[in-house]
């Protein structure tokens, strides 16, 4: 249980940081009723600053300028929008380094503006409400994150009726926190209302109501509840099929989530078609060589040892394994040449005879061949001449060999 409460905490604070993902610091709508606003060129100049550095990525340079920012923005009138504003930057800027504790007091200085510019009832205080939520949320702090979601439900559900996807949205966001907090039932429970307010405002095929069946389906997978999940999932791939065609590279997940409950319940004829589906997607989205390809190959392969099929088993494994061989040589070539470049020639020769290791575990002669290349190419920049005359030597006769292979091709073969 431990293992499953871990992993849907993971799953369900990533799926509120993805709803509720900061924007770019920009001029955001007015907080109140526009008032006469007196220019400030400190102000001004101190956001567009901010502005400047976040976009560039110097995020203690934009703290730097929204904090002046704040103070010029404390000595204009209490309900000068201009305050909503910068304090909404800040929060922006501190979730994006994931400051948290930092973000808090702003959002409720920010809460309590608007609240009294709009009243305590109001629609645009959601987005607030659901930002201050996701700060308790990942401080584990579930019962104030709970406490604040609920208030946005209830304004939704005053400002919007029943059955509307926002409220549905604000259901989704409970049931995350409470599968996070360990709360399984109650999670259960507010997914399914989400689900029936989608299929009643949006249509069962639309692709709003496949991610909430997908996240009930994850509710249940991670409790090992993988007969529930099941259905689920099958009809989460159903929609997003219908929507995207039967080879979109964005049904991998729910291929292999689904294969992967089949797999738990030792359903492995249904697991095994499910995983060749996701391997041929895969293969033709980023080539036969990528190491993502590696991964459906191991998750392949895995069905069949389950089945004690070791001899379908094994090709897969060698070639998921020769495909990480392959991305590692390059990998060896990248942070090599960085040495070179950095002259710390030492450290790049280190690297290239790892590399050699593994391009003779291989067997690939183009590999090996290229490797030596590189390998000859340092040790010539290093007028280690005699040694770098029989690392040529190897590359030779690999391409010797090569060429005589080809050349005994029969004619057909070539053609």
């Amino acid at each position: 249980m431990r293992t499953a409460v871990a992993a849907f905490l993971s799953t369900a604070l990533a799926a509120l940081a993805l709803a509720q993902a900061p924007s770019a610091p920009a001029q955001a709508p007015p907080a109140a009723p526009a008032l006469n606003q007196p220019p400030s060129a400190p102000w001004e100049g101190a956001m567009e600053a901010a502005r400047k550095a976040y976009e560039q990525g110097r995020y203690e340079e934009a703290e730097k300028q929204l904090k002046s920012a704040l103070q010029d923005a404390e000595g204009f009138e209490p309900r000068d929008p201009r305050l909503a504003t910068t304090l909404e930057q800040i929060i922006t800027v501190y979730r994006t380094q994931g400051k948290m504790a930092l973000a808090e007091p702003h959002y409720h200085r920010l809460l309590g503006f608007q609240e009294g510019a709009w009243g305590p009832l109001d629609l645009r205080l959601v987005p607030t409400l659901n930002g201050l939520g996701m700060v308790y949320a990942v401080g584990r702090e579930y019962e104030e994150a709970e406490a604040i979601y609920q208030r946005a439900l209830s304004i939704r559900e005053k400002a919007l009726g029943d059955v509307h996807p926002d409220v549905a949205a604000s259901l989704e966001t409970l049931a995350a926190l409470y599968g996070a907090a360990a709360k399984f039932d109650q999670a259960a429970e507010f997914y399914g209302r989400a689900l029936d307010i989608r299929e009643k405002s949006q249509g069962p095929e639309h692709l709003s109501v496949a991610t909430t069946l997908e996240a009930l389906a994850n509710l249940y997978r991670d409790q090992g509840k993988y007969a529930l999940a099941e259905p689920l999932y099958r009809r989460t791939l159903s929609i997003r099929e219908k929507a995207w065609g039967p080879e979109h590279s964005d049904l991998v997940p729910t291929l292999d989530k689904l294969a992967w409950v089949c797999y738990g319940q030792r359903k492995y004829a249904e697991a095994e078609p499910l995983y060749w589906r996701s391997l041929v997607i895969w293969e033709k989205a980023v080539g036969a060589d990528h190491p993502t390809v590696a991964t459906a190959l191991d998750n392949l392969a895995g069905v069949y040892v389950a089945q004690e099929a070791f001899a379908k088993a094994e090709p897969l494994y060698r070639r998921a394994l020769a495909i990480r061989e392959k991305a590692a040589l390059a990998s060896f070539d990248k942070l090599a040449s960085l040495y070179i470049g950095e002259q710390r020639f030492l450290e790049a020769e280190q690297l290239y005879k790892r590399a050699l290791a593994v391009a003779e575990r291989m067997n690939e002669p183009v590999e090996l061949g290229m490797v030596l290349e590189k390998y000859g190419e340092l040790l010539r920049h290093l007028d280690r001449y005699a040694e770098a005359a029989e690392v040529q030597a190897r590359v030779k006769a690999i391409h010797d060999k090569l060429a005589a292979e080809r050349s005994a091709e029969p004619k057909d073969a070539k053609r």
